[in-house]
Order: structure tokens, then sequence, then C-alpha cells
């Protein structure tokens, strides 16, 4: 078998189990002109010509921007928690200089 064959064979596997997972795994409600599961079919029966039919016009769009995650910022680097830090600070400052009058 010449090389050729060989990664021919290895790319249509990789391809076919990529384009297979990718179907099985989207949201069956957003999937495109057929039912998931016939897609699922398609990729695996037709490996090259199914995945990439499922690829062009059967897999999800994608709708808007995607939430952004919130960054995750440490205490010491927040001004709100440093302003109400304050305020509670001069309030416990306030109350001991009126327990000692």
């Amino acid at each position: 078998m010449s090389r050729v064959a060989v990664f021919t064979i290895a790319f249509l596997v990789i391809f076919t189990v990529f384009t297979t997972v990718f179907a099985a795994s989207a949201n069956k409600a957003e999937v495109r002109l057929l039912p998931k599961w016939v897609w699922v079919l398609l990729c695996i029966v037709v490996p090259f010509f199914g995945g990439l039919l499922y690829l062009m016009v059967g897999r999800p769009l994608g709708r808007g921007p995607r939430p952004q995650k919130r960054k995750t910022v440490a205490p010491d680097d927040d001004p709100n928690f440093l302003r109400d830090l304050d305020k509670k600070l001069r309030k416990e400052d306030d109350d001991k200089k009126d327990e000692s009058n």
C-alpha cells in the first residue's frame, strides 16, 4: 500500500469520526435541514460526503455573540469592595470613638 493511500484512509477515518461526533454532540433543536440522527447516520454511512454535507448545510449556525465569561477579580483589585471596606472601617472607627467618649 502506498503512502498516499495510507494517508487518505487515515484522513477519511479521522474526518468521519470528527464529523460524526460533531453531529452527535449538536443541539437537536438547532440542527438544520434534517433530524440530528439522520445527519449522524449520513456521517457514518457516507463517510466523506455525509460529513461534508453536515458541515456545509446541517450544522447549527452561531446566533449572535456568545456570552462573555466574567473575569474573576481579586478583592483588593475590586473598587466596589474597597469602597465598601473603607465605609465599614470608618463606621467601626467612629463607633469606637463614640464608646470611648
